[in-house]
């Protein structure tokens, strides 16, 4: 039997925590595909431009930041939400973020988009809760 490849795109623009989070993210599963980008503009190319990169066996959990200089985690999902529901259908989003701000948790609780709030930074445990 084949093991199912885990898909996840990381969007923060600090690439010390993208590093970090893929050392979790390998060390968490068996067979692991990840992407990371540091500008959220290029994350947003990347999903709209590679509609056929999306796994038939399962979704993508994009991992996003809240607080970036270019464009921040709010503005990304904008935009996101203007996609395809072809290309949205294949995203499970979480907040991944150091905030702590309730206003922040309770946006990310309140948008239909985002499945959860993850405090930085990302851990073996957090992803049990998350995969289980």
């Amino acid at each position: 039997m084949t093991k199912l490849t885990k898909r996840f795109l990381l969007i923060d623009d600090d690439p010390l925590n993208n590093t970090l989070t893929k050392m979790i993210l390998k060390k968490s599963f068996e067979v692991v595909h990840v992407n990371a980008f540091t500008v959220p503009e290029d994350g947003l190319e990347f999903i709209k431009s590679e509609p056929n990169h999306n796994p038939p066996d399962g979704k993508t959990t994009l991992f996003l930041d809240i607080n970036m200089p270019t464009l921040s985690g709010w503005e990304f999902l904008e935009a996101f939400e203007l996609f395809d529901a072809s290309i949205k259908e294949h995203y499970t989003i979480y907040i991944l973020s150091s905030s702590v701000n309730l206003n922040d948790i309770n946006l990310a609780k309140a948008n239909p988009l985002v499945i959860g709030f993850i405090e930085k930074p990302l851990n073996k445990a957090k992803l049990a809760n998350i995969f289980s």
